[in-house]
């Protein structure tokens, strides 16, 4: 097995916005859709920016939406980015892609519902989880997850379909206050058709260990259940979970963690609810996407926040194989430790592209992407 990297591309960057945590995949035209998360960045309103605005964070804003861009096939842009409709209450966070063996194209994410400061003081006063903060402006309560679908390969999306709640109604921890998931990481399709994909979210009030929930859909997307399966570990926090079905069927779930030294956990098994415990596994970074590749194999690529910064990958061709496989360092030049989040497809000539956040010399944040050939 050789990989080689071809060229880096700018996919997208604009100084107006800040641009992150993007999505791509290749659609049965075999054009290329790139989705990512999008809101103003007002630095430009002070002029050029400064070396020491490398490490600005704007990952919550209240113009926060999904954006797409197409490409061709030889990855040239078709027309610029287009916002994708917005929640007429809550802004986007995520821009998670996905393709059914039907073509239907799905794109899953979670929502931040801003609120005054008045607002959030008093949500606080009762109890009530706000994220808050200067740099943020007011505050924001979590709005819970949900999917929507296309039929035309992006050019109309449906309306927002909201996930269920889970059993236990209200939650705690982080800033989460209602009680869906937050989403991010790949789903899954199962080789009946049924769609999987798994979220992350505390406990009940007084519970604050994040754990994994998951979901599936047996109409291609048009709706939603939440299974009764959990992933727990009282060590850690099981964060941003991406699923890969195997050409066996089986599934495995990719965590990010907390209290675990940004190490990768694992889950796997037949079906949701015979997962293995989670299972720390040698390899550092966050989050995970994995991609099965035509023989079998599986290309696993992650976001790396340590000196020097970048994005890294693995190729397996069991689990087994991950803590001692080669790492790939397709970038170690980010300027900030903000950067990466990083997804891939494979192109209809068989090259792999992955795309994922970095900031220019500028610290402008836009989308940049990496075209690999492996043999």
């Amino acid at each position: 097995m050789s990989i080689g990297i071809e060229k880096h591309i700018v996919l997208y960057r604009s100084e107006r916005f800040f641009s992150a945590f993007p999505s791509v995949v290749t659609l049965p035209s075999g054009d290329v859709l790139l989705a990512f998360r999008r809101a103003p960045d007002h630095r430009w309103l002070f002029g050029e920016p400064v070396e020491d605005q490398l490490n600005a964070v704007d990952h919550v804003h209240f113009r926060s939406h999904v954006a797409q861009r197409r490409f061709t096939s030889a990855l040239e842009p078709i027309g610029d980015a287009q916002s994708l409709p917005t929640h007429p209450e809550a802004g986007d966070q995520d821009a998670n892609l996905f393709v059914h063996s039907s073509g239907r194209l799905l794109q899953q994410g979670f929502l931040w519902y801003p609120v005054t400061i008045e607002t959030a003081n008093r949500l606080k006063e009762e109890g009530r989880q706000v994220l808050m903060s200067e740099h943020y402006g007011a505050g924001y309560v979590f709005w819970g997850g949900y999917v929507r679908t296309s039929n035309d390969e992006g050019a109309t999306w449906s309306d927002y379909i909201e996930l269920p709640l889970n059993e236990a109604g209200d939650v705690a921890g982080g800033p989460y206050a209602y009680g869906s998931v937050a989403v991010r990481g790949r789903m899954a399709e199962r080789d009946d058709g049924t769609l999987v994909f798994a979220g992350y979210t505390a406990g009940p009030r007084g519970d604050s260990k994040q754990r994994t929930r998951f979901f599936k859909s047996l109409d291609r997307g048009d709706s939603w259940q939440m299974t009764p399966d959990v992933l727990l570990d009282d060590s850690m926090n099981l964060q941003e979970p991406a699923m890969v079905a195997w050409p066996n069927n089986n599934l495995t779930v990719f965590h990010r963690t907390t209290d675990n030294e940004d190490r990768l956990v694992i889950s796997t098994g037949p079906a949701l609810d015979r997962m293995s415990e989670p299972t720390s596994v040698d390899v550092v970074g966050h989050p995970y996407d994995p991609l099965i590749l035509p023989d079998g194999r599986l290309f696993l690529v992650y976001g790396y926040r340590h000196k020097p910064m970048g994005v890294r990958a693995r190729i397996v061709s069991s689990l087994d194989e991950l803590a001692t496989a080669p790492e790939i360092i397709i970038r170690d030049d980010s300027p900030s430790r903000d950067t990466g989040y990083p997804s891939a497809t494979l192109l209809s000539d068989g090259r792999i592209l992955v795309a994922y956040y970095i900031a220019d010399n500028k610290g402008i944040r836009g989308i940049e992407g990496t075209i690999l050939n492996v043999t």
